[in-house]
C-alpha cells in the first residue's frame, strides 16, 4: 500500500533526526533525537477534518431544502406585498378574519421561528421541515382564497373604492407627463388610504408606502422581492 504523503515526510524527517542523534551521542542521543523529531514535526502535520458521519448527511439536506422552499413561499408573498396593484385586486389576502389567511399569517410566523440558527439539532430540523411544508399549504390556500374572491367579500362602497383606485393607478403607470402620474397616484394613494383606515388593510405593507413614493416621484425603479418574514401582520 503506498504510503501517504504527509506520512512520508514524517517518516524521513525522523529517520534523519535519528541518525544524526546516533552519531552524535550514541544510543542515549537516538532515542532523544527521535522524541525531539516527533515533538517539533507533529504541529505542522496537516489534519484532515472529520467528514459528516452518514446520518448526518440526510439532515443537512432536509434542511436546505426546507429553506429554499421557506425563501420561494416568502419571494411569493413578497409579489403580492409590494405590488400596490396586487392590494387593490385581492385585498382579501389580508383579512385575517378568514380561516385561509389566518392560516397563513399563523404558519409564516411560526415558519420563522423554527428556522434553526447555527448547527441544528436533528429535532430541530424536523420541526423547521415540518413548518415550512404547514406554510407551504397555508400560501396555496390564502392565495386561492384571495384570487378566487377579488373584491367581492367587500362592501360596495369599499369595493367601488378599490375598483377606481386600480383604475387610477393604471391609469398613472400610463400618464404621458409627470404632473399626470402625480394626479392619478395620489388619488389611488386615497383609495388605499381609506381601505385601510376602514381596517381592510395593513398600514404597514410596503406596496402603501411604495405608492406614497410613486406620487412623490420618488421610485426610480421597483424593487426587487426581498422576502420579508413578518410583514402585513
Amino acid at each position: 500500500m503506498k504510503m501517504p504523503a504527509s506520512l512520508a515526510i514524517v517518516a524521513a524527517w525522523i529517520a534523519a533526526s535519528a541518525w544524526v542523534a546516533w552519531t552524535i551521542g550514541g544510543l542515549p542521543g537516538y532515542v532523544v533525537g527521535i522524541v525531539g523529531a516527533v515533538t517539533g514535526i507533529a504541529p505542522h502535520v496537516p489534519v484532515t477534518p472529520k467528514p459528516d458521519s452518514p446520518e448526518e448527511a440526510p439532515e443537512i439536506e432536509v434542511l436546505a431544502q426546507a429553506r429554499g422552499e421557506h425563501r420561494a413561499v416568502l419571494d411569493k408573498y413578497a409579489e403580492w406585498e409590494f405590488n400596490p396593484e396586487m392590494l387593490l385586486r385581492f385585498p382579501g389576502l389580508w383579512d385575517q378574519s378568514k380561516p385561509e389567511v389566518h392560516r397563513f399569517f399563523d404558519a409564516l410566523s411560526a415558519a420563522t421561528l423554527a428556522e434553526p440558527e447555527g448547527r441544528a439539532s436533528d429535532a430541530q430540523v424536523g420541526r423547521y421541515a415540518a413548518a415550512v411544508e404547514e406554510l407551504q399549504m397555508a400560501w396555496a390556500g390564502a392565495e386561492r382564497h384571495a384570487r378566487s374572491t377579488g373584491t367581492t367579500n367587500l362592501s360596495a362602497r369599499f369595493r367601488s373604492e378599490a375598483d377606481t383606485g386600480l383604475k387610477l393607478y393604471r391609469h398613472a403607470q400610463g400618464a404621458v407627463t409627470a404632473e399626470e402620474r402625480q394626479t392619478y397616484y395620489r388619488r389611488a394613494l386615497e383609495k388605499v388610504r381609506a381601505l385601510v383606515q376602514a381596517g381592510l388593510l395593513p398600514a404597514t405593507l410596503p406596496a402603501v408606502g411604495r405608492l406614497e413614493a410613486e406620487q412623490r416621484d420618488e421610485l426610480v425603479s421597483p424593487p426587487g422581492p426581498t422576502s420579508p418574514r413578518l410583514r402585513g401582520r
